[in-house]
């Protein structure tokens, strides 16, 4: 009985496990919990992507938002920090961190572009399950600003020194590719004329010539020659005034014992040309430069004009000259203000020297009556003495109640600004040593040399380079850029040249025929990347 019932209890769990699968497989009853389990796991799933997915949609915004602005920013020709600094400081302001950056600058005077790349790696909370720890977020942006109108002012020295050592041969090449070089942004689709170009020859004076002197008044004391005398408080501000007349420079020669070596040129040989953009023109005028005898260097009188032909106050002139035809109807409105966009304004000075001496006449033989007269038919002098009112008649040495030629009254008195176009300043003191009149013997040393020329800028030059100085803060003030050129230059011009440029990179020290390339550095920054629409 006991076995039986032991036979019952034991066999019975082996008959229910026999039964189990097929029970299991047959049986419904716990499918659906399965199957909201897997729908739960799936959702959850695809909610985590989701989250990581706008996770890293406002990560990747962000990261744009940011590049944008800072692109934007760095971009921006006002800009005076470095450019891919500028971008790295919006990112660290933005609070970004393990980003990865790369910067791109390319820049000119007339253009800057940034472009950039950025990525920013996430880690995802959910996406990691299927194999997918990290996603990362791009960004890519770039941003330009570009000047379109380029005002230029060339200043060369044609001094008396650029003889040497072919320099003034080695010049013409150099200056004319220049030209060329910058004025090519003129051949547009649109015939648009955004480039003009000043050349601004100089010695130790500037001749205006015909051109500039048409627009720019000049005092009257004579018509021979057209340059301007500047003083000390001229330098100390950038424009000119057209319609208030400079003061004109006496006519002279300017050094004791010439005849005929006027301290301004009285043709257009090395004028300057004002606000040209006609290729042909400014090539014939580089090919003509030419030095005059012992001609000394102004580079401050240089500057000067270079700088009164970049400013508005110069408008005037340039629409008169627009008016006749002489300059391209393009450029009327220039020069443009010194705030317009739009606009940037160039120096390009060279010299191969340094400042030295500037003369002109002191004031009391600048312009006024003379006591010298003179017969228009053979040149004959005479003398005036007013307190026995009669004239010395120098060919006939004998004194006369009439001036030589004067019988006629074709005698004529010789005003001061005239009288040194007769009679050479160097040359009075012999004309008038050897008469034998005591009276004109004592009369020869009111015409000695020195008596009559101003050596206005003393000490070697170095008022003018005071004043060349103050004409470059000037022109820095005004935010335009000065490259310069010392070609073959002593110490001292490499020392002012390079206080006048607008960074040691504008600065070129040059010899031989190098300055072709100091020519073409500044064109192609210049140009860089050519101005666009």
């Amino acid at each position: 009985m006991r076995r039986h019932v032991g036979s019952a209890i034991f066999g019975r769990p082996a008959g229910v496990l026999r039964r189990l699968p097929r029970r299991f497989t047959v049986r419904e009853d716990g499918s659906i919990t399965i199957f909201a389990t897997v729908v739960f796991v799936l959702m959850v799933g695809i909610g985590g992507i989701a989250i990581d997915v706008m996770r890293f949609e406002t990560q990747r915004v962000q990261l744009q938002y940011t590049l944008d602005r800072a692109v934007l920013a760095a971009a921006s020709l006002s800009q005076t920090l470095d450019p891919e600094e500028v971008v790295q400081a919006y990112f660290e302001t933005a609070g970004l961190e393990g980003y990865r950056l790369r910067v791109e600058v390319e820049e000119g005077v007339n253009f800057r572009r940034v472009e950039a790349q950025a990525e920013l790696d996430l880690q995802t909370l959910f996406m990691s399950i299927f194999g997918q720890p990290i996603l990362t977020s791009p960004a890519a942006g770039a941003a330009e600003e570009r000047v379109r109108n380029i005002e230029v002012s060339l200043v060369l020295d044609i001094s008396g020194s650029m003889l040497s050592a072919n320099r003034l041969e080695n010049l013409r090449p150099a200056a004319r590719e220049f030209v060329t070089s910058v004025l090519a942004a003129n051949d547009n689709p649109n015939n648009e004329q955004l480039v003009s170009v000043s050349i601004v020859p100089y010695d130790h004076a500037v001749n205006m010539g015909t051109t500039l002197s048409s627009v720019f008044a000049l005092t009257n004391e004579h018509s021979y020659s057209r340059c301007a005398r500047f003083y000390e408080a001229d330098f100390a501000v950038s424009g000119i005034n057209p319609t208030v007349p400079l003061q004109r420079l006496g006519h002279f020669d300017y050094q004791s014992g010439q005849n005929g070596n006027f301290a301004c040129r009285t043709d257009n040989r090395g004028a300057v040309a004002p606000w040209s953009n006609n290729e042909s023109q400014l090539h014939a005028l580089i090919n003509g430069l030419s030095t005059e005898g012992n001609r000394f260097t102004a580079i401050d009188q240089g500057m000067r004009w270079a700088v009164a032909l970049l400013d508005p106050a110069a408008r005037p002139a340039l629409s008169a000259l627009v008016a006749n035809g002489t300059v391209h109807e393009d450029f009327t409105g220039r020069p443009a203000s010194y705030l317009d966009p739009e606009t940037i304004k160039i120096v390009v000075l060279m010299t191969d020297g340094e400042n030295t001496r500037q003369w002109d006449v002191h004031n009391q033989y600048r312009s006024g009556p003379s006591p010298f007269w003179r017969d228009p038919d053979n040149g004959d002098l005479s003398i005036y003495r007013a307190s026995t009112n009669r004239y010395w008649q120098v060919d006939n040495d004998v004194w006369r109640t009439t001036p030589d030629g004067g019988s006629n009254d074709n005698a004529v008195r010789i005003d001061y600004a005239d009288l040194w176009n007769y009679i050479p300043t160097g040359a009075m003191y012999n004309l008038l040593r050897y008469e034998p009149d005591s009276y004109i013997q004592g009369l020869r040393y009111s015409y000695e040399f020195s008596d009559i020329v101003n050596e206005h800028t003393p000490n070697n030059g170095l008022v003018a380079d005071t004043r060349l100085r103050t004409m470059c803060d000037v022109a820095h003030a005004q935010g335009i850029v000065v490259f310069s050129i010392a070609f073959e230059a002593p110490s001292g011009g490499q020392s002012v040249m390079r206080y006048c440029a607008s960074s040691d990179a504008h600065f070129y020290d040059v010899d031989g025929i190098d300055i072709s390339n100091a020519f073409a550095s500044i064109a192609r920054t210049i140009n860089q990347l050519r101005l666009i629409q």
